[in-house]
């Protein structure tokens, strides 16, 4: 048992990435909500964790998930994001 789930554990990291978006014209909780759940529609997209406090988005989803559909999601609900950075 303790196999498959060091096995299960070491997949979801292999195979995923965390993106940081910078979404600057956030102002509000509504806005965090809006931005997390249109990311949270992306196929793909296992968690996603949105601070106002920070202006960011931490995106955890899976390697097949390209930068371009993530700030499109944002765009879609109005909000302008940039790459801060991606880690492996």
């Amino acid at each position: 048992m303790n196999k498959i789930i060091l096995l299960s554990m070491f997949c979801i990291f292999a195979f995923a990435k965390e993106t940081i978006i910078v979404l600057d014209s956030m102002h509000c909780p509504l806005c965090t909500a809006m931005v997390r759940k249109s990311l949270l529609e992306v196929d793909g997209v296992k968690s996603v964790k949105v601070s106002l406090k920070t202006k960011q988005a931490v995106v955890d989803a899976k390697d097949d998930v390209s930068d371009k559909v993530l700030l499109k999601a944002c765009k879609a609900v109005g909000y302008l994001g940039v790459i801060k950075n991606e880690r492996n």
